[in-house]
């Protein structure tokens, strides 16, 4: 039997604008085996929420997917009806939201909306799905669960509220946990806070957890593999260790250079990604990242490159020059030796 809970395949979502049709998302491939956790991470506009959303089968008009599988389980999700799905969403997958403010409800209490999603999925009495929901408030290190849960929203606390999020999303006990950027709007130490809390709730729960993000340093130590993303494609794929010590991509290697390294004692540049994403419009023909990449060739202008794998074959990598023929860059090799980051 597959240890794989999610499989995507080739998957391809579209836009379709009065300008044209917008291809966010133009064939990528990734899994999710049980109880395991993995980083998708690229900047604003990669395609890591939209990834998300099509999952969910959460995408408002003008989107559709367009092309390819999400197997759930072994079953294509792809093909479900909006009734299918919504006995799925909450129950199966659970999705946190990147701003709780505005996915909380002002008018209800946090142990109603928690006690809401229990008593639709799991048909447990009003009484029963109170109590369940201040187990969950306990679960997620709520200070003084029997007073907060008759609290509103306005009367938590931003971190808080992401942990009341996190209970909700928890309360059915789905399999796969997609959180999408669920510390963007923390500070530095909260954040540390809500990471640590759902690296510890997955091993707790044994649940799966899709870790949504635009900051490679944040799934350093929650998730174990990682997924990169670019205009609508994954440039990169593998463990923590292939993608933070021997990455292969120019894009990874710019995003890592972009991380502050804490431990250092010297004043330091952050190194920032010049230019802009591509125009997914008008998509590229050749590698999406071409315009900004230092390392480019005449080749990448014009065909897309295939994933070249590492002799395992867990780790898989976008670009040309890992060609056998590519011409040999210095530079770049010494950097795909491994770019050191600040614990």
């Amino acid at each position: 039997m597959s240890d794989k809970l999610l499989e995507v395949k080739d998957l391809r979502t579209s836009f379709f604008t009065h300008l044209g049709e917008v291809k966010a998302i133009r064939g990528i491939s990734f899994d999710v085996e049980k109880g395991e956790s993995i980083g998708i991470v690229g900047e604003s506009g990669s395609g890591k929420s939209v990834t998300s959303l099509s999952i969910m089968k959460l995408l408002l008009y003008p989107g559709k997917i367009v092309g390819g599988e999400i197997l759930f389980n072994g079953e294509d999700l792809v093909n479900k009806t909006n009734k299918d799905m919504m006995a799925i969403r909450g129950n199966e997958i659970a999705m946190i939201f990147q701003d709780p403010m505005t996915s909380l409800n002002p008018v209800y209490t946090i142990g109603d909306q928690i006690a809401e999603a229990i008593i639709k999925h799991q048909k447990l009495s009003r009484k029963e799905a109170h109590e369940r929901a201040l187990e969950m408030l306990k679960l997620v290190n709520i200070p003084d669960p029997e007073k907060r849960i008759h609290n509103f929203p306005h009367e938590f606390s931003g971190g808080m509220r992401q942990r009341a999020m996190i209970a909700i999303a928890l309360s059915c006990q789905p399999q796969l946990l997609i959180a999408d950027e669920p510390t963007t709007a923390l500070d530095v130490t909260i954040q540390a806070q809500i990471l640590d809390l759902m690296k510890s709730l997955n091993a707790k729960l044994d649940t799966s957890t899709m870790l949504i993000t635009h900051d490679l340093g944040v799934v350093a130590d929650v998730c174990s593999r990682v997924v990169v993303m670019y205009g609508g494609l994954i440039m990169e794929k593998g463990s923590i260790r292939d993608i933070y010590y021997e990455p292969r991509h120019p894009y990874t290697m710019g995003l890592l250079k972009s991380i502050p390294k804490v431990a250092s004692d010297e004043k330091q540049r952050l190194i920032p990604i010049p230019g802009t994403p591509p125009d997914l419009l008008n998509p590229p023909t050749g590698c999406p990242f071409y315009a900004r990449c230092e390392y480019a060739m005449r080749i990448c202008n014009t065909q897309q490159p295939p994933y070249f794998k590492s002799e395992d074959g867990k780790h898989e990598s976008m670009c040309w020059l890992l060609h056998p023929d590519a011409p040999i860059n210095e530079k770049y090799e010494l950097l795909k030796g491994g770019v050191k980051v600040g614990k």
